[in-house]
């Protein structure tokens, strides 16, 4: 071998593991960008007032969808903890957060999902949409995650 061909075998080289280690180091970066996103999500779902006392309502089996609710200081808190799990579910549904990662959110979806209150409505809003003609279902992307844990259970 040719002191050109030893030398063009070292730079072959060296552009293979420069290669490796950028993928390397890009993987690593996009597996703490998911971790950091997972940990804002959780932690907005256990931190933000609106949101926990609106989770907390359901939990605890004191929410009643009713007429008296619409317009009450509620509707703006459960409207906002099912955008929020909405939010969540989404990324799930375009397979950016795994199964793995769903995880942590599998027991409030379920307690969300499965609530009188919520499931009345849900219902609701779902009647409403189809008379104003809105093609989609409200929340979509939560209820859809949410029939899936209810029926993988």
């Amino acid at each position: 071998m040719s002191t050109g061909g030893a030398i063009n075998t070292g730079l072959l080289v060296a552009a293979v593991v420069g290669i490796a280690l950028t993928f390397w180091q890009v993987r690593a970066g996009v597996c703490t960008q998911r971790a950091q996103f997972l940990n804002d999500m959780y932690s907005t779902m256990v931190s933000d007032p609106d949101i926990g006392e609106a989770y907390y309502l359901i939990e605890y089996g004191h929410f009643e969808y009713g007429p008296e609710f619409h317009g009450s200081p509620f509707e703006r808190r459960i409207d906002r903890l099912l955008g929020f799990v909405d939010l969540v579910a989404e990324p799930h549904l375009q397979e950016v957060l795994s199964d793995r990662e769903m995880e942590f959110f599998h027991y409030r979806f379920r307690r969300l999902s499965t609530a009188p209150g919520v499931r009345s409505y849900l219902d609701f809003l779902g009647e409403f949409y189809r008379r104003t003609g809105v093609a989609k279902e409200p929340f979509h992307s939560f209820q859809k995650v949410a029939r899936q844990l209810v029926k993988v259970a």
